[in-house]
């Protein structure tokens, strides 16, 4: 009988285990692709007059986009930052400010967007906050 129970215990581990694995599966995958959705919106926030230019980055918002909404479909969120309190598990601060339209510890600008899987943080986000 008390071999029967440490088998059951042993059995619940492993499918706990198991399913832990598989919800954060893409973890190292995203960690790769996060640079370059920064990349992205660096080059979205360029701006150019003619054209042939909006008509390429109309282009590359559209990748943009359904790259968010594949990444957002398997478990990808944002981190939101900019005037929220500051929360050391999710925000990394990197600059104060002294902004008397914020509060104190009042996150003003976001300097780096942070991602979470699920639940898990894989990347804070990099602010400003209001001293």
């Amino acid at each position: 009988l008390r071999l029967y129970a440490e088998f059951e215990n042993y059995k619940r581990r492993i499918q706990k285990e198991n399913q832990t694995m598989k919800a954060y599966k893409a973890q190292d995958v995203l960690n790769d692709i996060l640079p370059t959705i920064d990349n992205i919106e660096r080059a979205l926030q360029i701006e150019g007059e003619d054209e042939q230019f909006k008509s390429l980055q109309k282009g590359v918002e559209m990748v943009y986009e359904s790259l968010l909404n594949a990444l957002k479909n398997n478990g990808l969120e944002k981190i939101e930052a900019e005037g929220q309190q500051f929360d050391p598990n999710v925000h990394q601060a990197v600059v104060q400010d002294d902004n008397p339209d914020y509060e104190s510890g009042q996150v003003t600008q976001e300097l780096q967007t942070g991602y979470k899987l699920k639940e898990r943080v894989l990347r804070p986000s990099m602010v400003k906050v209001n001293q």
